[in-house]
């Protein structure tokens, strides 16, 4: 057998699997996604809102979390400004006049973790929430949390279901799929513990554990993965609530679009090398966690290479068999179909089969319109091929040493 014929074995074995365990672990759980442990009890709670330039879109998450529901008094908002030179400042010293709830940290310029870092230095609640500053929790969002706190001591994170604000344009529209399927997929891995991202729009931590572990690495691209990998590696747990609603602002061109995953990709990249050593220790984090998201990255790349080598091969030899075809070649004969070729052909069926089912499943019981077969094909043939062009980026970028923040 072949070495690309084995390859192409290898993805689509993992491929398969990683779809049939999640839909698996759906027809397990379809009737408890939405569950939650109802809340006996109301910690403390500061929420922390890292600000750099967010003059746009500020009052509008102030006033999101204002609206939260959470008993009176025990809630509290510090907007932390990362050096704004628009007028995000004046805003939120606006609000602070008017709500006594709400403080400002107001500081030089030096990114989103170590402002969350310096903010931390300041809570004194039993729980902690992190929310992006362009992004809008419902108002249940808090009770539908906190009660995972208190039915398991060892729950250090909370998080929740992030869903798209504006969905007008093309790119907009499919990031909202895209948002949907991510969440879903989150929450199929919060039934075997393996959530390994509290994301920056909505998470609360429990304050205690946050400081045990030093806080968010101010190293790390993506502060939320690395801070959710490194409580997984203390012991502690990670969960989510599919039925805390948070909506968010998703980039509306293409190059905020790439900025935004290159950055994905590159904390990705950065943790999964940080926390390597856990890889294949005996909990479901150094088993399970390290192997998934690897492998996804892997996966991806490997993918594009075969692509790239199918269109190089294939396409160019259909070419140079123009004038072969003029005289009644039959192109058919070129497919080589073999024992090798078939058993590739069908697999390759079956995982986009799968693909369409994983997809159909995810989208099934969202807000999104047009949810037919030709949408979720555009989804699965247009839109998430792009991923590769950040991925290569990223790769690029990491082999050259070139990691900087460039999200805005």
């Amino acid at each position: 057998m072949k070495t690309i014929t084995i390859i192409y074995l290898v993805m689509f074995f993992f491929g398969i699997y990683f779809l049939l365990l999640f839909l698996l672990l759906y027809l397990k759980n379809r009737k408890s996604l939405y569950d939650y442990p109802e809340a006996k009890r109301f910690p403390s709670m500061t929420f922390l809102v890292p600000a750099y330039n967010e003059e746009d879109s500020i009052g509008r998450t102030l006033k999101a979390l204002l609206n939260v529901n959470y008993p009176p008094g025990k809630k509290q908002i510090i907007v932390i400004n990362d050096g704004s030179k628009d007028k995000t400042k004046k805003i939120v010293e606006k609000f602070a006049k008017t709500y006594s709830e709400i403080k400002l940290l107001d500081k030089a310029n030096s990114g989103k973790a170590d402002s969350l870092n310096q903010a931390l230095k300041l809570v004194n609640t039993e729980l902690f929430a992190v929310t992006d500053a362009d992004s809008y929790p419902e108002k249940s969002a808090l009770q539908k949390m906190v009660g995972y706190f208190e039915e398991d001591e060892k729950v250090a994170a909370v998080t929740s279901r992030v869903l798209v604000k504006n969905k007008k344009s093309f790119l907009e529209s499919y990031q909202d799929i895209d948002y949907v399927v991510i969440a879903w997929t989150r929450k199929l891995l919060d039934y075997v513990d393996s959530v390994y991202v509290t994301n920056g729009p909505l998470s609360i931590y429990r304050t205690e554990a946050a400081k045990k572990v030093g806080g968010f690495d101010p190293k790390n691209m993506t502060e939320d993965i690395e801070i959710t990998w490194h409580l997984l590696s203390e012991g502690y747990k990670t969960k989510m609530s599919y039925s805390a609603e948070v909506h968010t602002t998703v980039p509306t061109k293409f190059k905020q679009w790439i900025n935004q995953r290159v950055r994905w990709n590159l904390g990705g990249l950065q943790t999964i090398y940080k926390y390597k050593k856990y890889a294949l220790k005996e909990n479901l984090f150094g088993y399970f966690v390290i192997t998934y998201v690897s492998l996804s990255f892997f996966l991806a790349l490997i993918g594009f290479i075969l692509l790239a080598r199918f269109f190089l091969l294939k396409v160019s030899n259909y070419l140079f068999l123009s004038p072969y075809l003029l005289k009644g070649y039959n192109p058919l004969l070129f497919l080589e179909m073999n024992f090798s070729f078939t058993i590739l052909i069908i697999l390759g069926l079956s995982f986009l089969t799968l693909s369409i089912i994983y997809y159909e499943a995810a989208l099934k019981n969202s807000d999104i319109k047009h949810k037919n077969i030709f949408r979720i094909l555009a989804y699965a043939f247009i839109y998430r091929p792009l991923y590769t062009i950040p991925l290569l980026i990223s790769i690029f970028r990491l082999i050259k040493g070139n990691i900087g923040w460039y999200t805005k």
